[in-house]
């Protein structure tokens, strides 16, 4: 599986053989027994970013106890997230150090 785009296309999900070409030609050039490969599916998918890339955390306001984590990649840096927002929702309330991350950050 191989996949590294970024695109802003709005909701479209549509698979672009330009950028299928891009992806293929650099996993070649780091994998070049990959070049007489066949491919076998391809997909597309939404990303969510916030307007800044940065991750959002915070607590519900209206809701205490509900905790929203959300960043475009959150399956390759669950860990990290993990290792950072487990224990302080564990413990009820964000760390000061995170309060940059919060969507206040956008305005409205």
């Amino acid at each position: 599986m191989l996949g590294d785009s970024q695109e802003d296309v709005g909701f479209d999900i549509t698979t672009r053989v330009p950028v299928l070409s891009e992806i293929a030609a650099r996993n070649i050039q780091v994998f070049p027994a990959l070049q007489d490969v066949n491919i076998v599916r391809t997909w597309a998918a939404l990303r969510v970013m916030s307007p800044d890339g940065f991750p959002i955390y915070e607590q519900s306001e209206r809701f205490p106890g509900a905790f929203a984590a959300t960043c475009h990649s959150g399956v390759t840096l669950a860990g990290a997230h993990a290792l950072a927002l487990a224990p302080a929702i564990m413990a009820g309330s964000l760390p000061a150090e995170l309060e940059a991350f919060h969507s206040r950050r956008f305005g409205s």
